[in-house]
């Protein structure tokens, strides 16, 4: 995949996306209760007392008017000797987003899309320990890269392949282009083809856990079923892990970015 020097934390500054976005997925009453405090709890054991979500609406879900407050706040914690308080709200960040279940034996694997080798490799691993016996990979290009050779399912559906699974044991859904669409085109694929997706073991990276498996059960709920079993299994990031995110201004933006969007799909009413 080209262009892989343009996946950075990104926020869409277009309201007409924001808004087909959040047409993508019905909404409906919460049906989870989001810590999103614990941000800016963090910020303000910085001494930061600015309210990212006060500047964040459907019409102006725009990364410009955050940039400040994330530019201060990573200067202040890398210019910091962390005391305890402040150590703690750091991976309690980390530790919200990156929740992840016991493995469990199920029908598929659920890769959400995005050009990191790790969402293959490492379920291309559970495939071949039987854990499952299907694997589904979602994702066209990404709205926020202008080009690429290959959708970012078949990115991954390459790399599984040359891990040694079975092609006719891998389902490509490379129409989305966002988590939001991964989950309602995936699931709605799954339907069409009469797979058997009562177990899900999700699979994405550990920031991404919170807020995918959010969407992927609301998009379940939305075909009206209300029985699925969804397993987190983190896909390791190649270059975050709880204790150095914040070091580097992309990883502690993806963080920061990460409570933002849980907050915009609650606006959006979408979980």
């Amino acid at each position: 995949m080209n262009n892989k020097s343009n996946v950075r934390p990104f926020l869409t500054s277009d309201p007409k996306y924001t808004q087909h976005v959040a047409s993508t997925i019905k909404a409906k009453d919460p049906i989870e209760d989001l810590k999103l405090e614990y941000l800016i709890e963090t910020l303000k054991s910085f001494d930061i007392y600015e309210d990212p979500y006060s500047v964040v609406s459907l019409q102006n879900l725009n990364p410009e008017s955050l940039k400040s407050i994330i530019a201060q706040s990573f200067e202040k914690i890398n210019n910091s000797i962390l005391n305890s308080e402040q150590l703690n709200n750091l991976y309690r960040l980390w530790d919200y987003l990156s929740e992840e279940n016991e493995l469990e034996k199920a029908n598929i694997i659920f890769a959400f899309g995005g050009p990191n080798i790790s969402k293959a490799t490492e379920s291309a691993k559970l495939y071949k320990e039987k854990w499952v016996s299907k694997i589904i990979y979602t994702g066209n290009v990404a709205s926020y890269i202008a080009k690429s050779d290959l959708p970012e399912s078949e990115f991954l559906k390459n790399i599984a392949v040359k891990e040694g699974i079975k092609e006719e044991d891998i389902i490509i859904e490379n129409k989305s282009i966002n988590s939001t669409e991964n989950a309602v085109f995936g699931i709605q694929k799954l339907i069409e083809l009469n797979i058997d997706f009562e177990k899900i073991i999700l699979i994405t990276l550990p920031y991404h856990m919170r807020r995918s498996s959010l969407t992927l059960k609301s998009a379940i709920y939305d075909k009206g079923i209300n029985d699925v079993y969804i397993i987190k299994h983190i896909a390791a990031s190649a270059k975050y892990t709880r204790e150095n995110y914040f070091k580097d201004s992309n990883g502690w933006t993806y963080i920061f970015y990460e409570f933002i969007k849980l907050y915009g799909g609650r606006l959006m009413k979408h979980y």
